[in-house]
């Protein structure tokens, strides 16, 4: 066999490892590693916490752990997912199959975290006077602010009870469920109280009636991850105000000024 044969016979052979070898040049996950292995160990902590709550919640303090769920599937899933990823990330050619498991891992951790954080019994309402003027919250679409269809009824109602009594003014104030960051919870919350007072004061209302505040993610109404939770804990709450009313109980929210106030 005559030498440009052979060449001709190895050049794909080579072409082939060469292409191989390339697509193996990935960099290690390293940092996909180092946050799977945060996240694993904030969820593992904050669930043995929860579970330890819970239990003495309910009476049980000598018992470390009474048979309540808090995300031990989700807990599970992401503690396989990081040791098959980080099998993976020390085999050859295999660094973007351990990347994918290592993030997996990390959003299973974060998923089982929040589960815990949710399955914590949610602090009571705080103590309300609405009974006496009547008044009702609204509610909000999923990181929305405008005013639905189905609360402008409410909001005429709320605005003929401030019309009805001149001496009353209103807190109103936003609130959201727990997705998103804090920061962004307590923006999206305020122009919720905007949209509110805007509505109200439309209505012929004095705006210097109406406060607004915002509660961003601080007060839960509704305990929980479905979506009916979350739909309950995005609302604009309204709080009747008197002189000579008793204060509704301490409560700490946020108030942005027009001049502070970010926008989302």
């Amino acid at each position: 066999m005559r030498k440009k044969d052979v060449f001709a016979i190895l050049l794909p052979v080579v072409i082939v490892a060469l292409l191989y070898l390339i697509s193996c040049a990935t960099p290690p996950p390293t940092k996909e590693l180092a946050d799977a292995e945060a996240a694993v160990a904030a969820a593992t902590n904050q669930c043995s916490m929860c579970k330890g709550d819970w239990c003495q919640n309910v009476g049980k303090p000598d018992v470390e752990y009474c048979g309540y769920p808090c995300g031990d599937a989700e807990l599970a899933a992401a503690q396989a997912a990081l040791a098959k990823g980080k099998v993976l990330a020390g085999e050859f050619c295999h660094e973007l199959e351990a990347r994918r498991m290592l993030v997996d891992a990390k959003a299973k951790a974060d998923e089982a975290r929040f589960k815990c954080l949710a399955k914590k019994e949610a602090p009571p309402p705080p103590p309300m006077v609405e009974e006496e003027f009547g008044l009702k919250d609204i509610f909000f679409d999923f990181n929305k602010y405008d005013i639905r269809p189905d609360a402008e009824p409410v909001l005429q109602e709320n605005a003929d009870v401030l019309k009805n009594n001149p001496n009353v003014t209103m807190v109103i104030e936003g609130y959201a469920d727990i997705r998103g960051t804090p920061a962004y919870n307590l923006r999206l919350a305020q122009r919720r109280a905007d949209a509110a007072k805007a509505y109200l004061v439309r209505q012929g209302v004095g705006p210097s009636r109406i406060t607004t505040a915002s509660g961003g993610e601080t007060t839960q109404f509704a305990a929980g991850t479905s979506e009916d939770s979350f739909q309950l804990n995005r609302r604009a709450h309204f709080i009747p105000t008197q002189p000579s009313a008793s204060a509704p109980g301490a409560r700490i929210y946020f108030k942005f000024n027009d001049e502070s106030k970010p926008a989302l």
